[in-house]
């Protein structure tokens, strides 16, 4: 059984205290939630939770000045409509450079703005904005042996996008039932036990050179066209494991960038 190892994990390798003075917006503001969330689904992505910020959060106050009240997490999970979605846009078709970055940025940008908030993303810095820490305050998600964050619904098959930044407390949805994480109960443990070149373990964390010269040579082909064996390992989530050619585009990346730094 997983001891509780965790691996911090690098960005892209597809990872409640409240302010109360100003009270919480109700009415209005559950019908601008669903507006929003509806505007998300419409473009691909998938609604990954609300939070209202404390100051340990580290959220910024929007660029008018105003006090961020509110964040709403914005990803995806799988494939699914997300993948189809990109793959009709320009940024894909044109194949300009960081496509699903500057199309995420394009796409989720305008939806902030007509709900009266701004967009944060992953891919903004140095300095970066805690992502998965917005996570896991939105919604449940724990560590898992390999560094990505885990959920019981859908395994590590979902991907952070961006935050929208609201200046106003919406009400929070009521809170599901409490659940643990899945690791916490798997014996077998096959995420760390798969690896052909132990890129995951206790004493090195994770070794993202050996995973990308192993992803990088024919050896690894099954890794660089359906995505990371240790990922594909594990047992939750298996429905929404990535299809094979929105696997390759993200090792494809991942190949890429440690060339163009000289790594490998």
């Amino acid at each position: 059984m997983w001891n509780g190892l965790k691996i911090p994990a690098l960005p892209n390798l597809g990872f409640i205290i409240q302010r109360t003075s100003t009270g919480t917006c109700k009415g209005n503001s559950t019908l601008k939630l669903d507006d929003i969330t509806d505007d998300l689904s419409n473009s691909g992505f998938v609604f990954r939770g609300i939070f209202h910020p404390g100051p340990e959060d580290q959220v910024p106050d929007l660029s008018s000045g105003q006090s961020t009240l509110s964040v709403i997490m914005v990803g995806n999970i799988g494939s699914g409509d997300f993948w189809d979605s990109f793959k009709r846009s320009d940024e894909f078709l044109d194949a300009v450079s960081d496509p699903m970055d500057n199309w995420t940025k394009r796409t989720v940008g305008p939806i902030a703005a007509k709900a009266g908030g701004e967009a944060l993303f992953p891919s903004d810095g140095p300095p970066y904005h805690p992502f998965q820490k917005w996570a896991s305050r939105a919604e449940a998600l724990f560590s898992s042996p390999i560094g990505l964050f885990i959920s019981s619904d859908w395994g590590t098959w979902h991907a952070l996008r961006a935050a929208i930044l609201l200046p106003e407390a919406i009400e929070l949805p009521a809170p599901k039932s409490e659940v643990s994480s899945p690791c916490l109960s798997c014996e077998d443990q096959p995420c760390l036990k798969i690896c052909p070149v132990d890129a995951f373990g206790e004493e090195h964390g994770y070794d993202y050179l050996a995973c990308a010269d192993h992803v990088a040579s024919k050896a690894g082909t099954s890794c660089a066209t359906k995505g990371c064996l240790a990922r594909r390992a594990c047992p939750v989530g298996q429905q929404h494991t990535l299809r094979s050619e929105h696997a390759t585009f993200h090792m494809s990346a991942f190949i890429n960038e440690r060339k163009r730094m000289g790594e490998i």
